[in-house]
């Protein structure tokens, strides 16, 4: 998934974009989407990007948990309060999965000689 994919999903959960067609006002994101994406990518431990054409490069639920978390930072550049509360809420829980590291414990017997 590349910036600007990541960006047009954003708008699209934000409700800032209808038919492929950015909302009257939310020009001005755009602008800021890359400082915001790599914000996140921080956040996530992913390498960041300098073009918002190049592609991410990350587990889908990395990339997933990004994609909320530039929403939740984009409302609150906004000032849309209440989609902050809820994008925060959602980007924590997927962060979460995205962090986890799940390894598998082999059970074994203790070798004696």
């Amino acid at each position: 998934m590349t910036g600007n994919e990541i960006y047009k999903r954003v708008l699209g959960l934000l409700g800032y974009i209808e038919n492929d067609i950015i909302i009257a006002g939310q020009e001005t994101l755009f602008k800021r989407a890359l400082d915001i994406i790599n914000q996140i990518c921080v956040d996530l431990k992913i390498p960041q990007i300098k073009r918002l054409s190049e592609k991410v490069e990350a587990s889908e639920e990395a990339l997933d948990a990004l994609c909320y978390g530039t929403a939740m930072i984009m409302c609150l550049v906004e000032g849309d309060g209440a989609k902050n509360q809820i994008f925060t809420a959602i980007y924590n829980a997927k962060r979460a999965t995205a962090l986890s590291k799940t390894e598998i414990i082999a059970d074994k017997l203790p070798f004696v000689r």
